[in-house]
């Protein structure tokens, strides 16, 4: 059974990881989703947002992002291989 603190946490992360790439509309769409309990589609807005807007995510967000999809037993590896990702 998924640790729904531990994610929530790590969204929280997240959100401080990607403060200057996402715009406040955009954590604002993914809030909502976390906000119901939402958290898989949480996940794939914030992985279609970068994405659809080719934003880059640094290693530390890819990093948060595999523990995302690890804490809630999604293999992280066909996310992240969407992920563009900072040199």
């Amino acid at each position: 059974m998924p640790n729904f603190e531990e994610i929530e946490m790590l969204f929280s992360n997240l959100w401080a990881a990607s403060e200057s790439v996402l715009s406040d509309s955009e954590r604002a769409e993914v809030q909502h989703f976390i906000d119901v309990g939402e958290y898989g589609l949480a996940l794939e807005t914030v992985i279609g947002i970068y994405v659809e807007q080719k934003k880059a995510a640094s290693p530390n967000v890819v990093a948060l992002i595999k523990r995302l999809a690890m804490a809630m037993s999604v293999e992280p590896a066909p996310l992240l291989q969407q992920l563009p990702q900072s040199p």
